[in-house]
C-alpha cells in the first residue's frame, strides 16, 4: 500500500513519465519523417533521369536455311525504314548500337521474301509498339545454268 501511494503521490516520477513519454514521440517521429524522405528521394531518383533520343540502325535477324540451292543476295536485301528514332533514359540508350526485327526464318524458301514485320524490343523501359519495317529479302540459285538451258 505504502508503494503504491509514493508512485501515485510522488510528482518526480509523473514527472520522469512524462519527459519518457515527450522523447519517445519525438523519436518516432523523426524516424517516420526519415523514412518518408528516402522513399521520396529514391522515387524522384527514378523519376529524375537524362531522357534522350537516338538514331539506331535496323538489324535484320534470320532464322534457318534456304533450300539447298539457293542463297540469300545479302547486297541486295532492302529495310524500310533501315533506321528508327528511340526515345529513353540515357544511361539505357548510351549502350544500345542498332534495333533489330523479330526474327525471320527463311527455312526452304527458293523464293524473294516480302514481309512485313515489327521490331523487337530494345531494352527495359523501351518499346516500339506497332513499328513496322517492310523487310525485302531476295533469294537467288547458287546452280549456275549452262549455256543449252
Amino acid at each position: 500500500m505504502r508503494a503504491r501511494r509514493w508512485i501515485t503521490n510522488n510528482f518526480g516520477l509523473k514527472l520522469l513519465s512524462l519527459i519518457l513519454a515527450i522523447a519517445t514521440w519525438f523519436y518516432i517521429n523523426r524516424e517516420l519523417t526519415k523514412k518518408k524522405d528516402e522513399e521520396e528521394k529514391a522515387i524522384f531518383s527514378m523519376l529524375n533521369y537524362e531522357v534522350v533520343s537516338k538514331k539506331l540502325p535496323i538489324q535484320l535477324t534470320l532464322v534457318g536455311k534456304t533450300q539447298a540451292g539457293y542463297e540469300i543476295a545479302t547486297n541486295r536485301i532492302t529495310l524500310d525504314p533501315d533506321t528508327v528514332v528511340v526515345i529513353g533514359p540515357k544511361n539505357i540508350l548510351s549502350d544500345v548500337a542498332y534495333a533489330r526485327t523479330m526474327p525471320i526464318d527463311i527455312s526452304e524458301h527458293i523464293k524473294d521474301i516480302v514481309k512485313e514485320i515489327p521490331l523487337a524490343p530494345i531494352a527495359e523501359g523501351i518499346s516500339l509498339k506497332n513499328y513496322i519495317v517492310k523487310v525485302n529479302i531476295p533469294i537467288i540459285s547458287k546452280i549456275e545454268e549452262g549455256p543449252n538451258k
